[in-house]
């Protein structure tokens, strides 16, 4: 099984706990009750599935933004990120951009993401289109959903994890050519030598590929197909 981490960001009560807990019942949250007795996240939400040959692990993120310290934590290695919007509260999308910039800064250059309008269950929520036109997102794909009818829930995690599957897959056919030769893959990458241990530590942990630590070679893994 090869390990992938999503993480699940918008603002606060956009309806990602909800939306990991449809995919898993079985989900844990860290939450709290609010001024108006809703849950509202101040730790994380965890789910996981198996799909495809892959071992999915769903992070979801405090929507409040004074909780930005545990948010930076969650989203830290990120192999993709699922943003939310709130289409049935316009005044959220404020929380939103400001939301979006800071994980922007911290994941890693390429990271995929896709983008949610969600609550499209609700009468009046609006639509993908004028969230991106809301939003000046022109240039992004935005999934309508919603956790209530499932509307397009499987399908944009099937959508983020082939878009983070397909960023490795270019890596490690590259990689493929430097599996005797570790220093020549460092130079490649332009990585010292605690860069290339750490990107090949945690290739291994994600079970893309195997180290022999004795002759100091890796074997990258096959077989794997996109989700349909």
């Amino acid at each position: 099984m090869i390990f992938i981490k999503i993480v699940i960001c918008g603002p606060l009560q956009c309806g990602k706990s909800s939306y990991i807990k449809y995919i898993d019942n079985k989900a844990l949250n860290v939450e709290a009750r609010g001024i108006k007795n809703e849950c509202i996240t101040v730790g994380l939400d965890l789910g996981s599935i198996k799909l495809n040959g892959f071992d999915i692990f769903l992070f979801g993120t405090p929507g409040l933004l004074r909780f930005s310290v545990m948010r930076d934590v969650v989203v830290e290695g990120a192999d993709g990120i699922i943003f939310m919007f709130d289409a049935s509260n316009k005044s959220s999308d404020a929380d939103a951009i400001t939301i979006l910039n800071q994980i922007r800064k911290i994941i890693a250059p390429n990271t995929p993401i896709i983008y949610l309008a969600n609550k499209q269950d609700i009468q009046g929520a609006r639509s993908a289109e004028q969230i991106k036109i809301d939003n000046n997102l022109h240039d992004f794909e935005i999934i309508p959903t919603s956790v209530k009818t499932g509307l397009n829930i499987m399908e944009s995690l099937k959508n983020i994890v082939n878009k983070v599957y397909n960023r490795y897959k270019e890596l490690l056919e590259m990689m493929k050519d430097y599996e005797n030769d570790i220093r020549g893959l460092a130079e490649k990458l332009h990585y010292n030598k605690q860069q290339i241990r750490d990107f090949l530590n945690n290739l291994e942990i994600k079970r893309f590929i195997e180290i022999d630590r004795i002759k100091k070679t890796y074997r990258v893994k096959g077989g794997l197909k996109n989700l349909i």
